[in-house]
């Protein structure tokens, strides 16, 4: 049996490092080798929650209950109510011999003279448009007539395509008659619906108040900035002839004839009686009703004719109050 001696190797590095057994059975070697045992608690192992393998099922949640918060009408101020005259641009037109700024104060369009010259003012219109504006690519007279039957409406444009004898794009402008009764409005209205028409004759664009309508728009207040705001919808005040007013809360209904028979309709907010007003002007000054002589003779004395002889018919009775009408007259001179 032969013993072998197993001698250690030591060098400088070994010397100044502790042995700390490269058998895993046997503690370090050393003398200053020595274990530390501390007093410290061990930290808490935070449990995890496990995954869910399935989906849980029928669960029932309470649901939350919403408060809904009182809401206090806001306070109006006095003059926040609607405005019916729409301000004014402030700049000044470039254009060569423009007219478009202040055209309700004008002499030839205020007024009385409005009605006598509102075709021609429409066509004049017309034209500076389309050479300021459009430079002059619209045609040079387009379809523009008057609509007495729009009672709220201030314009519409109609478009359309011909396909015979040829392909081509046509529009139809209507002013409201009874609502564009001023030039300022005719004009505001009527820029408005150029541009429906320019968009769909120039870009074959239909769509409404889009990106092509509001480009011309605002094309429009770049070029004459003394017009208002090129909106979509206008703020105007309607003038009706006829009002109606409720005795109850005060509530005015307007209409452009005596066709509201207050008999047979109430007020629609408090069920109130409707009482039709002394016709007043635009500035709202009364006006005066005039009663023609024989249109009073004839409704003082119809009935009386009327009785008198059965079975006459109107015409009949008309005649006979027109002859006694021109013998009293004959017989006052």
């Amino acid at each position: 049996m032969e013993v072998f001696d197993i001698s250690q190797h030591s060098s400088p590095h070994d010397a100044a490092e502790p042995d700390l057994g490269e058998n895993l059975d046997q503690p370090p070697s050393g003398a200053e080798a020595t274990v530390e045992l501390e007093d410290e608690e061990p930290a808490p192992v935070v449990e995890q929650p496990r995954k869910r393998k399935s989906k849980t099922k029928n669960i029932c949640v309470t649901p939350a209950v919403r408060v809904s918060k009182r809401r206090v009408p806001s306070k109006k101020k006095p003059g926040a109510g609607k405005t019916e005259k729409r301000k004014t641009g402030r700049g000044t037109c470039k254009i060569p011999g423009c007219f478009l700024r202040d055209l309700e104060n004008a002499k030839q369009y205020s007024g009385r003279n409005f009605k006598q010259n509102k075709d021609s003012l429409v066509q004049k219109i017309y034209t500076l448009f389309n050479s300021s504006v459009f430079d002059k690519k619209l045609p040079e007279k387009i379809d523009i007539g008057w609509n007495k039957k729009m009672l709220r409406t201030a314009g519409l444009c109609t478009t359309g395509e011909t396909r015979y004898p040829k392909k081509q794009r046509y529009a139809k402008i209507e002013i409201s008659l009874k609502v564009c009764d001023s030039a300022d409005r005719l004009r505001d209205t009527l820029i408005h619906e150029i541009c429906h028409a320019a968009s769909w004759l120039l870009d074959g664009v239909r769509d409404s108040h889009g990106d092509a309508w509001k480009y011309y728009a605002k094309k429009s207040n770049m070029v004459h900035p003394e017009l208002p705001m090129v909106t979509r919808c206008h703020n105007y005040q309607i003038n009706y002839r006829i009002h109606y007013e409720c005795t109850r809360c005060k509530t005015r209904v307007g209409r452009y004839t005596r066709s509201l028979n207050t008999d047979l309709f109430i007020c629609a907010k408090c069920k109130g009686p409707l009482v039709m007003l002394p016709l007043t002007r635009k500035d709202g000054t009364p006006i005066a009703p005039h009663v023609r002589p024989f249109a009073k003779y004839v409704q003082e004395n119809y009935r009386t004719v009327k009785h008198e002889t059965e079975g006459i018919s109107h015409g009949d009775v008309m005649r006979r109050l027109s002859k006694d009408y021109a013998d009293k007259q004959r017989q006052g001179r």
